[in-house]
């Protein structure tokens, strides 16, 4: 009897204490594969880089994420074009003026996900803003097919995620 209520019991807090997983958000499904201007063959499409914006004057900030092929990264070839880039404005994530951050905000937590250091020069005020790490983009490849009214069209795409540790 004694086992059977510690197991109720346990299970009881197991569903009541929210589980410290981390935050996945996803921000963006992008094509995986990408035509560069001067080819006539498909290249794998691949994450580049990240970096957060800020807008001072509203307290909004967004994740920028740029991506790259194969061809491009291999033989250092530019392309005018180039795979899309993601702007994108998450629900939670903002400008912290009071303490110059970019922060993730969500069910009483608060994650800082990139700091910003103003500067003035010659060009005028500028504000640097430097990842924390704490909030990283990844991707996953996933399959979508589409239906045209006739035929089914199946793609292969990525997903973008912003990850809040």
């Amino acid at each position: 009897m004694k086992h059977v209520f510690f197991t109720i019991l346990f299970t009881i807090l197991l569903i009541a204490i929210p589980a410290s997983a981390d935050s996945k958000i996803k921000i963006d499904t992008v094509p995986a594969d990408y035509t560069p201007t001067y080819s006539i063959t498909n290249q794998p499409v691949h994450l580049n880089k990240y970096h957060f914006e800020v807008n001072e004057e509203t307290g909004r900030a967004r994740v920028v994420v740029t991506y790259t092929y194969a061809e491009n990264m291999i033989a250092g070839k530019g392309d005018p074009g180039g795979p899309p880039t993601t702007r994108a404005e998450i629900p939670g994530l903002v400008y912290d003026a009071q303490n110059h951050s970019v922060v993730y905000r969500a069910d009483g937590k608060q994650t800082v996900c990139a700091t910003v250091q103003e500067s003035h020069g010659v060009w005028g005020r500028r504000s640097k803003v430097t990842n924390t790490n704490a909030c990283t983009v990844s991707t996953e490849p996933t399959n979508v097919t589409s239906d045209d009214g006739w035929e089914l069209h199946h793609r292969q795409m990525l997903n973008t995620y912003l990850d809040i540790r």
